[in-house]
């Protein structure tokens, strides 16, 4: 057995993945895609995260002290204008963004017969 050769093998088969990632600027730029953060009005604040190649959504309405938390948005739109729709039984929560435009999202939720239950346009907050 050729040590030399188990090792090349060896430190290129651990390296590989480390190079491939510092290679291949998608998951950059896919994370650049979504309107990370906390954006809100006087009475409601929703929370966009990216985790475990997972949008999750975490809305609160302050003046009752109702939460919510969604993950797993579908995407849509186009690089103009990008949506990230998730359901919760009979509900579509919907965040619509501009990347560029990106302190402002336009959050709306819709019932089941597709009625507009809330329309608001948020900012973002540097604060939180």
């Amino acid at each position: 057995m050729n040590i030399k050769a188990v090792a090349l093998a060896t430190l290129l088969g651990l390296s590989t993945p480390a190079i491939v990632e510092m290679t291949n600027p998608q998951s950059a730029i896919a994370q650049a895609a979504i309107p990370y953060g906390t954006f809100q009005d006087r009475t409601w604040a929703v929370n966009v995260s990216y985790a475990n190649n997972t949008i999750a959504y975490y809305g609160e309405n302050k003046r009752t002290g109702d939460t919510i938390y969604l993950s797993g948005a579908t995407v849509g739109g186009n690089s103009q204008r990008r949506t990230y729709t998730w359901q919760n039984g009979n509900y579509r929560y919907q965040v619509a963004w501009r990347p560029s435009d990106p302190d402002y999202v336009r959050v709306q939720v819709f019932d089941s017969r597709g009625r507009q239950m809330l329309n608001r346009l948020l900012n973002r907050n540097w604060d939180i």
